[in-house]
């Protein structure tokens, strides 16, 4: 089995203090659970007492387990764990069938969010008494002691930030989750953050009043290629194409510059003109016009259709981007 514990930092003494322990819905559903479930309300007391005074040290979260050594109040140390009942492989496949089905959960699970609703899929993720077992070597006989449940305080603090917390505590660690997820929604699990963090730009262009442009196939494709280059491969092996230009031009010039290394196109006779005004300096080489590319040597100029100048260098028999793009010719050319 793959050994996906973690271990957090112990917190400090005062480092949450707020009228509700937890902040996040799921943060207090876990603490409702563990006072639902515990015996001596007193120690609960105590224990959160201790939470707040940090007197617990590092914690380590595993499947099924989480454990500390939690302080008593003369500062003995006490190894301490509380054992939680996993969720069974129906369970699990139930939820995560509910969650794949679900458009927007798995950006909110990878955005450290988990959905109200999640509740909804009928599966257990907040423990029952009968799921949680204490382990402590004080001399308490109390269920929890208080050292159990300071421990349990301050893991509602850790569900806080990462729900994936609670479901590594149920039995499954995010990595194993994702992939379960790839295999029930398409996209790889080592896509899903980038298809997150590109929805959430997107989102935030509209907020801006930037619709998001209409792009062809091969347009997105260099679009992902250029904005996350960790994907360059993964896209190329896909397409079947080499992108390494096709990027290059996109990070120059964006679709237009694309489609510059991809199309050639006739200029009218204004654009003629003013090319041939503005390249026609004594310090400029000679140069020979073909469509919309004007060459001379190794160097090039092409004209996009945005009226924009966009350099190119041959290099090994190929002509290459070699630049963000000029609205004078002239000034791209000297660029070369």
């Amino acid at each position: 089995m793959v050994n996906d514990a973690r271990g957090f930092p112990a917190f400090p003494a005062g480092a949450r203090r707020r009228a509700r322990f937890a902040r996040s819905w799921w943060g207090n559903a876990w603490i409702t659970a563990i006072e639902d479930a515990a015996l001596d309300g007193n120690q609960m007391k105590i224990g959160r007492k201790y939470a707040y005074g940090g007197q617990v040290g590092p914690i380590t979260v595993s499947r099924g387990r989480i454990a500390a050594t939690v302080y008593g109040s003369d500062r003995t140390p006490h190894t301490t764990s509380v054992h939680i009942a996993q969720l069974t492989d129906t369970e699990w496949a139930r939820l995560l069938d509910w969650v794949a089905a679900k458009a927007g959960y798995i950006a909110a699970l990878l955005d450290k969010e988990m959905p109200h609703d999640l509740t909804a899929a009928e599966v257990p993720l907040l423990p029952q008494m009968t799921d949680l077992e204490p382990d402590c070597d004080c001399d308490g006989w109390e269920l929890p002691c208080r050292h159990a449940a300071a421990l349990s305080y301050q893991v509602a603090w850790l569900i806080d930030e990462d729900p994936f917390v609670l479901l590594l505590i149920r039995g499954r660690g995010e990595a194993d989750l994702l992939d379960e997820l790839h295999l029930r929604s398409g996209p790889p699990s080592s896509m899903l953050r980038y298809l997150v963090t590109d929805a959430a730009a997107r989102a935030q262009a509209l907020l801006d009043g930037i619709p998001p442009p209409e792009l062809t196939e091969r347009q997105d494709t260099v679009r992902w290629a250029a904005t996350y280059p960790a994907l360059t491969q993964q896209l190329t092996d896909a397409t079947g194409h080499d992108l390494t230009h096709a990027v290059r031009a996109w990070t120059h010039g964006g679709a237009a510059g694309l489609e510059v290394l991809d199309t050639t196109w006739r200029p009218g006779k204004t654009d003629l003109a003013h090319a041939a005004a503005a390249l026609s300096g004594p310090d400029l080489p000679e140069l020979t016009q073909t469509r919309n590319h004007w060459t001379a040597g190794t160097a090039q100029l092409r004209l996009g259709k945005d009226g924009r100048w966009y350099p190119y260098r041959l290099r090994d028999g190929e002509w290459r981007p070699a630049g963000p793009p000029e609205t004078d010719p002239a000034t791209a050319l000297l660029g070369l």
